[in-house]
């Protein structure tokens, strides 16, 4: 019970951390829109950082998977000695090949952008590069805050590991409000240089006392072999979302101006939603799941699973809903003043629906991934990673013909779905059950209620008029979502939805 009450506080104290952080994120993203709207600097700026994250996903989705698993597995059997010295190790390897591959992306930074935007133009292809190589100076930084982040996560200092995404978002808005109207665009590259140099300093100070570094650099040592073994895999099947994004991104290039601007805010707003739902639930049951692993409990693996199922559906369902109907007033509250117009949230409202429908299951199969990750099988979720991709291209040279930037989006969700679907199944071979029956008609309770709170949305939406004004905006979205939410409570009480029960419960006894 006191072990249950700890993972309790930790998951609302987590939350609380992500929250703050994302709301840093969105006033971010809001003050970009502002300063560039989405403008051809912005464009610019948004292929330049999808570039350099292209190293950063691969690193992030090798050391989030696999580092903490194997990390657990020597403190667990060995020693905490053994296990530093294998993070040490680690550490180092890991920063001397970020080193090395910052610099080959330097050299090629301008074929790279030429061959991934084959539609800009010379001018717009300039700023890219020189974005890039910006960027490019402090990937070892980054990539050294990512394994310092696992660690503390792999030594349950979750709150710890959450405060990296603070820095970005104050150093973009620094560099935006008092550096661009005189360095325009650049200012916010520079930005993100420095927000990966303060990521690392904020992350140190939460070592001391409990992890010992060593300067190790051992290219022999058994457990960096495994480890790399594992991660070959990882690195696609936990990146899956960003390399589809990125590849949306490639073929928008050559749509009309703006749209890889609108897909970039819209997918933003899409990683807010994913963080503040998804990643408290993921990252603290991913530790957990790789100790009932170590275990050999797979019946308590599954009783994680099929809970983690419910409150994603639980919270996901009515925001969806929700977000699908007031999508413009969405995209109208968070973006639209100085120089994002109307014209902006209209096509940036169209997108953010084709990509909001696949939050469930972007969520529910990232943390399936990590399932398989957590009992050390990551060639599975890379070869279902391997699927998405393929149906993702192939959807979105299909439906960019017919419904251009909305096509991309949509076609994102649509592979995600499968993959998640994907993984399902092959997770129910792997253990024979999952005992998904056992929650089916709490699942079907909950979808109801969403269906409800959506309708609820919809009306209220039709009967209210159009609003202009960020106050007059956020009073119609309040309204909107406020009646429709309350309707999804009162749906789920009264449909005896024991999820929603049991956590009200959990809240008042702790308050």
């Amino acid at each position: 019970m006191a072990r249950t009450q700890r993972v309790f506080k930790t998951t609302m104290l987590v939350t609380a951390v992500i929250i703050l952080s994302k709301v840093f994120g969105f006033v971010r993203d809001m003050i970009l829109a502002n300063y560039f709207g989405t403008g051809m600097d912005n464009d610019a700026y948004v292929s330049a950082y999808s570039l350099f994250y292209l190293p950063v996903l691969l690193f992030n989705s090798c050391i989030s998977a696999t580092l903490i698993p194997l990390y657990v597995e020597q403190r667990e059997q060995h020693s905490l000695e053994k296990s530093n010295h294998f993070a040490s190790n680690t550490l180092n390897l890991f920063a001397l090949a970020a080193l090395a591959i910052s610099a080959l992306f330097y050299v090629l930074a301008r074929p790279l952008v030429r061959v991934i935007y084959v539609g800009f133009d010379p001018g717009k292809t300039d700023l890219t590069v020189r974005l890039v190589r910006v960027m490019l100076l402090s990937l070892v930084f980054n990539i050294t805050s990512i394994s310092l982040a696992s660690l503390l996560n792999a030594a349950e200092k979750y709150v710890a590991a959450q405060l990296t995404g603070f820095p970005l978002s104050l150093c973009v808005m620094a560099a935006s409000v008092f550096f661009s109207h005189r360095y325009g665009i650049m200012a916010v590259g520079w930005g993100v240089f420095a927000a990966n140099i303060l990521q690392f300093m904020v992350l140190v100070p939460f070592l001391n006392g409990w992890f010992h570094y060593s300067p190790v650099l051992d290219f022999t040592d058994k457990r960096f072999h495994k480890l790399v073994k594992l991660a070959g895999p990882a690195m696609l099947s936990m990146g899956i979302s960003e390399l589809n994004h990125m590849i949306d991104h490639a073929l928008a290039s050559g749509l009309n101006p703006g749209d890889i601007s609108a897909m970039s805010y819209a997918y933003r707003l899409i990683t807010f939603l994913l963080g503040v739902l998804m990643v408290p639930l993921t990252t603290i049951m991913f530790s957990k799941m790789s100790r009932l692993a170590a275990e050999h409990d797979r019946e308590g693996m599954l009783d994680v699973l099929r809970r983690c199922v419910l409150v994603i559906a639980l919270v996901a369902l009515p925001i969806v809903a929700v977000a699908v109907v007031m999508s413009l007033d969405v995209i109208k509250f968070a973006y639209m003043r100085g120089r994002f117009d109307i014209n902006s949230a209209r096509v940036t409202a169209g997108i953010l629906v084709c990509y909001v429908v696949g939050v469930p299951a972007f969520g529910l199969r990232d943390f399936l991934s990590r399932v398989f990750h957590s009992i050390q099988d990551t060639k599975t979720p890379f070869r279902v990673s391997c699927l998405v991709v393929a149906l993702n291209i192939v959807l979105n040279l299909i439906l960019r013909i017919f419904l251009g930037a909305n096509g991309l989006a949509l076609a994102t969700s649509i592979a995600g779905t499968t993959g998640m679907c994907t993984l399902l199944l092959l997770l129910k071979k792997r253990f024979g059950h999952l005992g998904f029956g056992a929650i089916a008609a709490e699942l079907l309770r909950i979808v109801a209620a969403a269906l409800l709170c959506g309708g609820v949305c919809l009306l209220m939406n039709r009967a209210l008029p159009p609003a202009f004004g960020t106050g007059r905006v956020f009073l119609r979205l309040a309204a909107c979502a406020g009646a429709s939410l309350i309707v999804y409570a009162a749906a789920c009480f009264a449909l005896r939805v024991k999820t929603i029960r049991t956590f009200a419960r959990e809240v008042l006894r702790r308050r």
